[in-house]
């Protein structure tokens, strides 16, 4: 399982402050509630939400180094690993009672909401600082928390969806090399597709609730230079000759070039990783999990399997960016604290040894890193050369809540579905009703 995907399927923030309390989370130094002390002398508490790591590892590293940070610092340190199917309920009620964790994880989408709503601290200053010790931060990664120049939360690491291919099959239908543009990538998908053998070129899928389609498409879109979103953040601009021709390209390689396979329309997030562990699918887009799950249990699939970026479109090449965050919430009873507690888990000596548990996941926020060893192995180096090419989602204008929301609502996706289920139904069709519901969420107060 992709764990960033939780990530993009939560519901927006109206809808969460609603929600009731969550559920039991698992975590150290069982602290319930968030303190600064007591008269008596008693030592505070620190409380840390993080998101819980595909990685056994990397999720004990935290909890270590957490503990660490309560000895020499003389504060309890209450950890809790969170399912981030879990964090939204928390979270609301956590706003609500006012309170709210230390220092939480979140992902790019929930510092917007959460910005929007005004009740995320400035930490532009910890920013500054922890670049000013360790060096600078990939400035994709504070692009995607920044608002009116200020930063509200700090980078903590960073997924990159690539494109995984079959080697052997791409060299047996006489290809030297993966596709560097969408045009080559039809022209292999269908090169590779055999439905006689069970085999399909291209392990694209659209299906209810599908947040890979959901990156994917705007991935695309965006290297046609169309768009789903605004420029100022009011005016929708998807209905566009680029947005359309870019949905022509989709639609030919399903329809046309029938280079999908037959269940692909149904596909959940898990249907892209399953066709392509099974041999069903000779290329698909995902991130850093799935390598590590071949790596794991097929071996063999690990060494005929390649990684390259993401092709380019007629205007370059636009890769969907996944941003994981560290925040912290106006309301904490131990803000200064909080920073330093920050400060401390982004130092690069422990920060590089976590990251690399993680890889090719968990990519790091400082450039520098990059060059380490690890990425630079054939398999890795895609997933961290692809940050710089990130952006994220509102583009061309910067992220805004309201994106965030056409993300959520999967309204991209469930108008691809239509489309290609509907033969009567027509690009041009879809992408002039596509505008017009994103153009609902936009005006929604």
């Amino acid at each position: 399982m992709k764990p960033w995907i939780k990530q993009t399927v939560a519901a927006t923030l109206l809808t969460a402050l609603v929600a009731g309390c969550g559920s039991a989370s698992s975590g150290t130094d069982a602290t319930s509630g968030n303190t600064g002390g007591t008269a008596s002398g008693e030592k505070p508490t620190l409380t840390f939400w993080m998101k819980k790591q595909l990685f056994e590892d990397q999720n004990k590293l935290i909890q270590d180094r957490a503990k660490q940070f309560g000895v020499d610092n003389n504060v309890n340190v209450n950890v809790e690993l969170i399912a981030y199917e879990d964090f939204y309920p928390k979270w609301s009620a956590a706003i609500v009672s006012k309170n709210v964790p230390d220092v939480s994880f979140f992902g790019y989408q929930e510092v917007g909401q959460f910005y929007a709503k005004d009740v995320l601290e400035d930490v532009s200053d910890v920013v500054k600082k922890i670049e000013g010790t360790n060096g600078d931060m990939q400035d994709s990664m504070k692009k995607a928390i920044t608002f009116q120049g200020k930063q509200y939360a700090i980078p903590f690491w960073t997924e990159s969806q690539v494109l995984y291919y079959r080697k052997d099959l791409l060299k047996n239908a006489g290809f030297d090399a993966p596709p560097k543009t969408w045009d080559e990538f039809r022209k292999m998908a269908k090169a590779l597709t055999d439905p006689s053998k069970g085999v399909y070129g291209a392990g694209l899928g659209y299906g209810k609730g599908n947040s890979d389609a959901e990156f994917l498409t705007r991935g695309i879109i965006w290297s046609y230079g169309g768009s789903v979103d605004t420029k100022d953040g009011k005016t929708v601009i998807a209905n566009s000759p680029e947005t359309v021709e870019a949905t022509k390209f989709i639609r030919d390689i399903f329809l046309t070039d029938k280079s999908t396979p037959p269940s692909a329309l149904g596909w959940d997030d898990s249907g892209n990783n399953k066709a392509y562990l099974s041999g069903q699918a000779a290329m698909i887009f995902n991130v850093g999990s799935t390598l590590s799950t071949i790596k794991k249990d097929n071996p063999d699939l690990y060494e005929k399997t390649g990684i390259a970026p993401y092709p380019a479109g007629p205007k370059g090449t636009f890769i969907p960016g996944i941003s994981n965050n560290l925040g912290i919430f106006k309301d904490s009873k131990n803000k200064e604290l909080a920073k330093k507690f920050v400060e401390y888990m982004l130092t690069t000596d422990w920060y590089k040894t976590w990251i690399e548990k993680g890889a090719p996941l968990t990519g790091p926020v400082y450039g520098k890193l990059a060059s380490e060893p690890v990425w630079q192995d054939e398999k890795n180096k895609a997933f961290v050369d692809s940050v710089k090419g990130f952006y994220f989602l509102g583009y061309p204008g910067e992220y805004n809540p309201k994106a965030g929301e056409v993300f959520n609502l999967r309204i991209v996706n469930d108008t691809f579905q239509k489309l290609l289920l509907e033969t009567n139904y027509t690009p041009e069709a879809a992408i002039k009703d596509l505008q017009t519901k994103i153009e609902e969420v936009y005006k929604k107060q």
